[in-house]
Parts: structure tokens; C-alpha cells; sequence
């Protein structure tokens, strides 16, 4: 049970207690800017106020659950409705950052600056952004307001974060920059984390109708990654110490590059018409160092140091017209194209001697189309919406994604109520399809995408201006679910087998009163998961012999629950102090258990309920200079952020550590 305590505190300013009306917020949950309240499918919008991790960010979703390894700059992967990373879409200024890889982006290689802002999007959004959208979609959007800030961060890990961003606009056109630096020494064996990032943006509007945007980013993170053998020596296979075999994961160290750029131009030569046109390149290079031990035929053993690297690069184009009519009908249509190459290498060598144990390289690529159309009609306090597209890739051929949706404005800006349903797809990760095969494993080409649909039912109720409740209903199914798997010869291989049910429930409630002087929200997420999966039951290599079962489980990984709160009071004259806290139930995982070999068991792994505690206060000097101290994980709850194998200690969260920041806005 969470307990909420809520200081008494006298209030200087008796004139500031005046109710402060929330500003309606603008999102582009469709193609199309639109009030939150008249998405069909729920929004949240968050904002950054300093230079932080977008997992940091992210975390204050209540629909989000945010699997962190570590301190800021560290591996985080974000679960959205009980929906799996590598279905939730993470776009940076609309350009796609998931990898076709594995179908993930590490959320720490997006670094924010301060004024920008996350928009989550809960429903499956594949009709106007294509693959991954199954349980959502998540938007970075850079900041273009004028001013310069600069904020420095300290814990008492000898952490450091430093972050700046400036821009201006200068009548026709404008510019921002931005950059940051990140380093942790972590707090087990192998797990620091060094990381910069650097962007910088350009547009321009000759005339009224005409506007051009160029921007770039670019980001580089080195990381140890504690697994179940961090450590070896030059000749030698040396275990690790106990408290170090923490995840599955064999790599001891990593270094990821993530190069983004873009151009988009925009022309609305007529009232009502607009033609846009992007395009974007995403490079990703990420490299893996790891040690371990070797068998020589003789039985004798060996350490063998390999490097595992590889390369994606995407290019992509995307076309969009909008038209509206008489302020009613709003039309919109796009194309889009993207060509997507993968390139592979694994070297390993003899660390005495220096010889060659493996050199594979292998290359993967797809190109995909696509067509959408979508139609915003305004019909009295009924807001319907419907959208199509029609993807084709070399891959996976042909597949479609419809969407229909209806918001209605029962009571004007108090209550809003809306349902859609949707359907999306993932396509296939090019590990998944061509993993180079050998004896033990191998990818299949023959897989199809994922597909899912999800309904949702929601309202929003604004009983005044500085008070917010929602609340949502939801069902989601996803099919053909890719699943790497045992076949009779022991060799493992990846399939549609699977499929999960999530029936899932949120509340939420936000408030702001006299101008922040007394602001927080409060929410809670459900969500009742199934999952339905082949396993092997009996499998006798020496005879070939295999025996699988379908069964039916609570799905692994996802709490059935998560509550969160925060809590920000304007205590005195520009002081603020803020609370926020998590609490997460708990969840379960599977293992194969071959202890009773022919035969294969399942054993059951629980990580129990934690709960995370912030609290940090805050003092604004001259409207200009910020300077906050404060704790994170006040309650030192280091109940496992993520599973490790099953005989592996699983990963736990970041301890309790204490804080300083200084930031400059002007």
C-alpha cells in the first residue's frame, strides 16, 4: 500500500491562491494537430523541464513501465499498456528510430534538452506510422523557443550530467543547438556509462507559405554490461564474484553510435491546403565486446575474446497533403519510402594465441512503401476520424492497417468521451529472419509480421479549469508473436506461434492550482495480460524425438498494476519542494526446467512488489538561476528492474542516491 503523506505548510502569497486554468494542449495523435481531448486514442504530454534521460521522462507515464539496467545513460526499453519495446514505435521529430535489428531503440540514445517535449499515444497507430505501433507510439519534439539553458547535475556516485540548449528565431528564420554529457561510474561490478550527444537544427520561411527545417543529431554511449561472465582473464575462465551474474546478457562492454538528419519542407500555397516532404537517415553502429570460454578438441580450454558488431542504416522519404473544407472536412494523404540495410559482423580470436576462431559477416536489407489516407470530419460536439494504409515491403509483401475513431464533446471543455479500434503490425527483425546459421541456430526468412488490434474506450472530465480526471478501458490481442524455440534436433529457430491478451484499465488525475503553487496527479494502470505459447515439453536429441504443448499463463513481464503520484508545492517565495512516487506489482517469469531430461518442465520466477520514492526541493534565484538538491530512491528499494536468467541474479534498480543540480534558463 502506498501512503501519501502531505506536509502543512503556511503560504505567504495569500494572493497567488487564485485558480490557474490549464492551457489546452495541441497533439498530433493523428497526422492532423488537434486538441488531446479529441484524440480518439488517449494522449499524455510531457515536458521537460531540465536536461534528463527521455527514461526519466517517460517514467511519469502511468500507462508506462520504463526497464532501466542501471543509472541514467544506461540500457532503458519502454513497456506502454503492458505492450512490449519492440511494438511501441519511439519516433525523434517524427523520424523513426527503431531498430529493424531487434525492433528496439534504447531510449537513453534520445537525450532531451530542457522545453522539450514527449507525447505518448496509447492505441495501435500503424494506418498512419507503419510498423511497431502496435501498443503505441512515442513522440519526441524538440523545443524552437527562444532562450538559452544550461543545467549541471552531481550525485554522490561521482555522477555527472551536463546538458545545454539555445535558440532563437530571427523573423524568417531561426536555429537551435543543443548538446550533452552524461558519465556514471554505476554501482556494480562492470556497468559505468559514458555518454555526449550534440544536435543542431536550421529553418527558414521566405515567404508566408513556404517553410524549411534541416536538423541533425548525433550520439555516442560507452557502457560495461555486467552478464554471467564479466570477467576472465588472458587465459584463463575466471566466474564472476557472487552479486555480479546479473542478466543474461554475455557482453562485458558495449559502444552504441546513433546518427540522425533530416530535411522537411512544407508549402501551403492555397488557405486550408498544405504539401509536405521529409526526408531522413538514421545510422545505428552498435559493438559488443565479450569473453569466454572454449573447448579445444583435446578437452583442453581456452579464453576467446570476440567482438560482435553491426550497422544499420535506414533512408527514408515521406510525403504528406492535407486539405480542409469549410473548417469541416479535413483530408490527408501521404506516401512514404524507406530502404533499410543491415550489416553483421562476429570476429573472435584465441587471447593467447592470437588465432582465428570466427569471422562471419553477413549483410540483410528490406524496402518498404507505403500509402495512407486519413479523414477528420467536425460534426457539432462529434469529432469522427478513420485512416488506412497500405503497406508493401520486399519482405513481407502486402499487408494493411485500418483505424476508425470518435470523439464527442459531451459537455463543452468538461467532458469529452471517445472510442476507436485499430489494427497494426511489426514487421519481422532482420536477426529474427537472417541470423546466420549454424549448428546450434538459425533465422527463418519465411516470417510474417505481427499483427495486432486493440479497442479502447475513454473519457475526460474537467469539473473545472485546474482539475483533470481520465479514465480508460481497453482491450489488445496480438497474433503471430515471434518466438525462438527448440525444434526436434535441438536447433533453435524463430516462429509465429505466439500471441498475448491484455485487458486493461486507467485512471489518472491531474491538477494545477495558482499557478503551480499546489500541482500533482495521481494514476493507476491495470492490466490483466494472457499469454498463449508453444513449449517444448519432451525433447530427445539422440532420437530426434519432440513433444510440444499450448499453454495458457499470465504473460511474463507485466505487472498486473502500477500506481504513480507526484506531488510539487511552491512552499515560499521560489522554493518548490516535489514528491513523486512508483509503485509496481509484481511479475513473473518462465524458465525450461531439464532437470527431469527426456522430459522439459517450466519453473516459475517472481520479482515482488517495489516501491520508488523521489523527493527533491528546489529554489529559483533572480527568475533566472535553479538550484535543486534531492534524493532519488529514498526508500533504497532495490527490488530487480528486469529478469536474469534463471541460475542468474536478476537486475536490480539503482540504489538510493543523493543529488545536486544547477540550472541557468533565460
Amino acid at each position: 500500500m502506498i501512503k501519501l503523506v502531505l506536509l502543512s505548510l503556511l503560504f505567504s502569497q495569500a494572493e497567488d491562491l487564485t485558480v490557474y486554468e490549464m492551457p489546452e494542449v495541441v497533439v498530433t495523435a493523428t497526422k492532423l494537430s488537434l486538441p488531446a481531448e479529441a484524440s480518439p486514442w488517449p494522449v499524455e504530454v510531457l515536458e521537460s523541464e531540465e536536461v534528463t534521460d527521455l527514461t526519466d521522462v517517460l517514467a511519469q507515464s502511468v500507462s508506462a513501465d520504463v526497464r532501466s539496467y542501471g543509472y541514467e545513460g544506461h540500457s532503458a526499453f519502454p513497456f506502454l499498456g503492458g505492450v512490449s519495446a519492440s511494438r511501441v514505435l519511439v519516433l525523434a521529430n517524427g523520424v523513426h528510430m527503431n531498430s529493424r535489428r531487434d525492433g528496439v531503440i534504447d531510449l537513453s540514445l534520445i537525450p532531451l534538452a530542457p522545453g522539450d517535449r514527449v507525447e505518448v499515444v496509447k492505441g495501435p497507430l500503424s494506418a498512419l506510422y507503419g510498423s511497431s505501433a502496435i501498443g503505441g507510439v512515442v513522440n519526441v519534439i524538440p523545443s524552437k523557443k527562444n532562450g538559452v539553458s544550461a543545467t549541471l547535475g552531481a550525485t554522490d556516485q561521482m555522477g555527472m550530467n551536463a546538458g545545454a540548449r539555445a535558440a532563437h528565431n530571427f523573423g524568417i528564420f531561426g536555429a537551435r543547438v543543443a548538446g550533452s554529457w552524461l558519465t556514471n561510474p554505476g554501482f556494480r561490478h562492470n556497468d559505468d556509462v559514458s555518454r555526449y550527444n550534440t544536435g543542431a537544427a536550421l529553418w527558414v520561411s521566405p515567404i508566408e507559405a513556404l517553410h524549411l527545417e534541416v536538423d541533425a543529431g548525433y550520439t555516442s554511449r560507452e557502457l560495461g554490461v555486467p552478464g554471467p561472465a564479466p570477467d576472465t582473464s588472458g587465459t584463463a575462465f575466471m566466474p564472476p564474484a557472487f552479486g555480479d551474474s546479473l542478466v543474461t546478457s554475455l557482453y562485458d562492454d558495449q559502444a552504441d553510435n546513433l546518427f540522425t538528419a533530416s530535411l522537411k519542407t512544407s508549402f501551403s500555397p492555397l488557405q486550408g491546403f498544405t504539401a509536405s516532404l521529409a526526408f531522413y537517415a538514421v545510422q545505428q553502429d552498435f559493438t559488443y565486446n565479450w569473453k569466454y570460454l572454449g573447448y579445444n578438441p583435446d578437452f583442453t580450454t581456452y579464453t576467446a575474446l570476440e567482438t560482435d558488431g553491426y550497422n544499420d542504416t535506414r533512408l527514408g522519404g515521406d510525403l504528406q497533403v492535407t486539405g480542409t473544407i469549410d473548417e469541416f472536412l479535413t483530408l490527408a494523404g501521404g506516401a512514404c519510402i524507406v530502404q533499410e540495410t543491415f550489416e553483421g559482423a562476429q570476429v573472435a580470436a584465441d587471447s593467447a594465441t592470437d588465432a582465428t576462431l570466427k569471422d562471419t559477416t553477413w549483410e540483410a536489407s528490406d524496402m518498404q512503401t507505403g500509402a495512407w489516407a486519413e479523414v477528420l470530419a467536425k460534426a457539432g460536439i462529434f469529432t469522427p476520424s478513420a485512416a488506412v494504409r497500405l503497406n508493401n515491403s520486399a519482405q513481407y509483401g502486402i499487408f494493411i492497417s485500418p483505424e476508425a475513431g470518435l470523439s464527442v464533446e459531451v459537455i463543452p471543455r468538461m467532458l469529452y468521451v471517445s472510442a476507436a479500434y485499430g489494427q497494426a503490425f511489426r514487421a519481422p527483425g532482420f536477426n529474427d529472419l537472417y541470423w546466420p546459421r549454424d549448428c546450434f541456430s538459425g533465422g527463418d526468412s519465411t516470417l510474417v509480421p505481427e499483427k495486432g488490434q486493440s479497442t479502447t474506450l475513454s473519457a475526460t472530465i474537467r469539473p473545472f479549469g485546474f482539475l483533470k480526471f481520465y479514465l480508460a478501458g481497453s482491450w489488445k490481442l496480438i497474433k503471430d508473436m515471434i518466438s525462438w524455440s527448440p525444434d526436434s534436433a535441438g536447433f533453435w529457430r524463430p516462429s509465429n506461434v505466439d500471441q498475448v491478451t491484455i485487458l486493461g484499465a486507467e485512471f489518472s488525475t491531474n491538477w494545477r492550482i495558482a499557478d503551480g503553487l499546489f500541482s500533482g496527479s495521481l494514476g493507476v494502470a491495470y492490466n490483466d495480460a494472457t499469454e498463449t505459447r508453444t513449449i517444448v515439453t519432451y525433447s530427445d536429441w539422440m532420437t530426434g524425438q519432440t513433444q510440444t504443448a499450448e499453454v495458457t499463463r499470465q504473460a511474463a513481464f507485466i505487472p498486473p498494476l502500477i500506481l504513480k503520484g507526484n506531488l510539487a508545492i511552491r512552499a515560499w517565495s521560489g522554493g518548490e519542494i516535489a514528491t513523486a512516487v512508483a509503485w509496481t506489482a509484481e511479475r513473473i517469469n518462465y524458465y525450461p526446467d531439464y532437470s527431469p531430461y527426456p522430459e522439459i518442465g517450466v519453473i516459475e520466477k517472481i520479482i515482488r512488489p517495489s516501491l520508488k520514492l523521489d523527493a527533491t526541493v528546489s529554489q529559483k534565484l533572480f527568475n533566472l538561476l535553479t538550484v535543486e538538491i534531492g534524493v532519488k530512491n529514498l526508500t533504497n528499494d532495490q527490488t530487480p528492474a528486469h529478469f536474469g536468467g534463471l541460475n542468474d541474479l536478476d537486475y536490480p534498480t539503482a540504489p538510493r542516491r543523493f543529488y545536486a543540480g544547477l540550472s541557468v534558463f533565460y
